[in-house]
């Protein structure tokens, strides 16, 4: 985990590390190839009948949101974690710096669970107006997956990556390579605005 990681999300992501190696004996690494594993547990999870609803959804979910959030920001240097209220994680995101690219990782891990969009919890990626059609054609030029697929953690990381790189070349075409998004404007653009649904 990277330094700047805020102490919370850091102890949820390392809970998660902990419970799939007791559920399934194998240990997550921080890698994108362990995604699989982080999802066959969530389906494991998701299918346990002693488990209730609200603690699947609340510290499994929870847990696998900050270590996947994690995961991409391992990849991704450039991405930050923006905390609204660290009691509740439906205003956690992460934020990109190089490019405007944000999206709550936990919500993304609810959706993994739940197979369907979890409203209010900001799984979809947020980005420019400008970039939401080229982005839109990128992912539509991979083809559909499957139903099942779509909600797996290790998709969504393909789509964040494949997301990032879409976006890089958009500022290229623009000669922004250089600007920097902040907090401050993540803040402006989505804090103080009713939410709305991007690409996914």
């Amino acid at each position: 985990m990277q330094d700047d990681t805020p102490e919370t999300i850091r102890t949820l992501a390392e809970g998660c590390v902990r419970f799939v190696k007791q559920a399934l004996g194998i240990e997550l690494d921080g890698t994108p190839e362990t995604l699989p594993i982080l999802d066959h547990y969530l389906e494991l999870a998701r299918e346990d009948d002693a488990r209730g609803r609200d603690e699947v959804l609340g510290l499994v979910a929870t847990s696998a949101g900050a270590y996947f959030g994690e995961v991409i920001r391992s990849q991704q240097p450039a991405a930050r974690w923006h905390v609204g209220d660290i009691a509740d994680a439906s205003t956690w995101r992460l934020e990109l710096d190089h490019v405007f690219l944000a999206f709550n990782p936990v919500g993304m891990a609810r959706e993994a669970i739940t197979q369907e969009t979890e409203e209010g919890w900001n799984a979809h990626l947020e980005v420019l107006q400008q970039d939401r059609s080229v982005l839109e054609q990128s992912l539509e030029r991979v083809g559909a997956v499957e139903d099942e697929d779509y909600w797996r953690l290790a998709v969504r990381w393909e789509v964040v990556d494949q997301a990032v790189a879409v976006l890089e070349s958009a500022a290229q075409a623009r000669n922004e390579l250089g600007r920097r998004w902040t907090p401050e404007i993540y803040a402006r653009a989505l804090d103080e605005r009713p939410p709305t649904h991007d690409a996914s």
